[in-house]
């Protein structure tokens, strides 16, 4: 008798384990019928290493990064593609030259400082970076031996952390004639170009950010029509040469530090065109031009609603400064650093424009008849008593000034002199339209009325006074 028709040792086999049985052979036969099953799609890397050179691969949806591109392709993305890093490392490394990105988001970079965690890493040649928009990255881009990179249409914004804790939003070291283009910056650190020559920064729009723009050893460099806001520094020019600066706006950078446009031991570099408003201070020059017979022009720059206009260190010589509007800054000019710096304030008969200078002009030439000297009792006094600076910003200064002018116990400290002054320079349409600053209108209404009353206590309005009767 066959095997499976003797009688079970342990009796009849349950009804219930009949019914497992059969349905689990059921199940087998059905997986049979329908073949194996379905893989998942491929990875965003494992299309990347699977696709030829110079192919295109397309991202659709979120992606999960990172991902690394080490031969040259194109990575595009359909409407709403995005990269998502998942916080770990760089989301996207590039290491082969010719590489092309274009209209994608890419999000949540590492957060290691050490690493360097960014939204795009490119470490090699003739990139194209366009359409981008990088969220929640530590570094932005981190570009190193990138040389003639293309960097156009592209917003970031960093992790929201403390200053010290972010990452640069551009770190462009040791490439040659990159463009960086209509770039929009929030939250991150610096722009800094280091050791990279002939390259183009044009439309920058950086806020709240640390340095809007820092640049060391950065030769033949053009800042073009950016705007730069409410951050510590606008732009600091450092140990460079060849630096055009050219229609910006610097706006609002206050506290200690302070400073719209700053130039450090640089030679060879226009300040043309910008508007330098409500800063701290407006502009800066420490050593610059740094060689004997360097060169340096200031010129046709609007320098208004600044604490102070122009700070000169004694170092800064032999810079042409001329065609400014210098209006209603709280100090148009300071000195530091013991003896005046020699400068030349006017060009072919044609200085600046002060807006604290009163002068006439009898043949109608617009240039004032009488040269402008920016001097102040009160500086003279701070070097008498240094401890007299912490009044700087007070309306004792106003007043101290206005007493010393009625009766002038010592001679003011003569700043600077324009021989030329000119009586009016309109202020150009691109530097209208921003709204006064809030500090700087309390300062001067303050600063009014302490010359108010220092007046009235000086008995000048006494004629409109009424007698009492005797």
């Amino acid at each position: 008798m066959p095997a499976s028709l003797l009688p079970s040792p342990h009796g009849p086999m349950p009804r219930a384990a009949l019914a497992v049985a059969a349905g689990l052979a059921l199940s087998v036969g059905v997986a049979a019928a329908a073949g194996p099953p379905a893989t998942a799609a491929p990875s965003l890397q494992t299309r990347i290493d699977a696709a030829p050179p110079g192919a295109t691969v397309t991202v659709r949806g979120v992606e999960q990064g990172p991902v690394v591109i080490s031969k040259p392709l194109r990575l595009v993305g359909e409407p709403g593609a995005v990269i998502d890093g998942g916080g770990r490392g760089t989301v996207v490394r590039v290491t082969a030259p010719g590489v092309i990105l274009s209209r994608l988001s890419l999000r949540r970079s590492g957060t290691d400082l050490n690493e360097e965690d960014a939204g795009v890493a490119l470490h090699a040649p003739d990139a194209l970076l366009e359409d981008l928009t990088l969220e929640e990255v530590l570094f932005g881009l981190n570009l190193k031996r990138a040389d003639r990179a293309v960097i156009r249409r592209v917003t970031m914004r960093g992790y929201d952390l403390p200053p010290g804790r972010r990452g640069d939003a551009v770190r462009l070291w040791y490439s040659q004639r990159v463009v960086l283009s209509d770039v929009r910056i929030r939250r991150l650190r610096d722009v800094l170009i280091w050791f990279s020559r002939s390259s183009v920064l044009h439309a920058l729009d950086v806020a709240s950010s640390r340095y809007g723009v820092h640049l060391m050893y950065a030769d033949d460099l053009r800042l073009l029509e950016g705007t730069f806001t409410d951050n510590a520094v606008g732009a600091y020019v450092m140990y460079s040469s060849g630096v055009r600066i050219e229609g910006n706006r610097f706006l609002r950078h206050r506290g200690s530090t302070g400073v719209g446009l700053a130039f450090k031991e640089s030679d060879d570099v226009v300040a043309r065109g910008n508007l330098l408003a409500g800063n701290h201070v407006g502009l800066y020059l420490d050593g610059t031009p740094l060689r004997e017979g360097g060169r340096s022009e200031i010129s046709g720059n609007t320098i208004a609603g600044n604490e102070t206009g122009i700070v000169l260190l004694s170092s800064a010589s032999g810079n042409v400064i001329v065609g400014n509007r210098f209006d209603h800054n709280a100090r148009q000019v300071r000195l530091e650093g013991g003896a005046q710096a020699v400068n030349l304030w006017a060009r072919a008969g044609r200085g600046n424009y002060w807006s604290d200078h009163v002068a006439l002009d009898a043949d109608g030439d617009g240039v004032a008849d009488l040269p402008y000297r920016a001097q102040e009792w009160f500086e003279r006094l701070e070097d008498r008593l240094p401890a007299a600076a912490l009044f700087w910003g007070s309306t004792a200064v106003a007043a101290v000034d206005f007493a010393s002018r009625l009766l002038p116990l010592f001679p003011p400290h003569v700043l600077v002199e324009d021989p030329s002054p000119l009586m009016a320079l309109p202020v150009v349409p691109e530097h209208r339209g921003e709204p006064a600053s809030p500090p700087f209108a309390a300062a001067s209404a303050l600063l009014a009325l302490g010359g108010g009353a220092t007046l009235w206590r000086t008995g000048a309005p006494r004629r409109f006074r009424r007698e009492k009767p005797r």
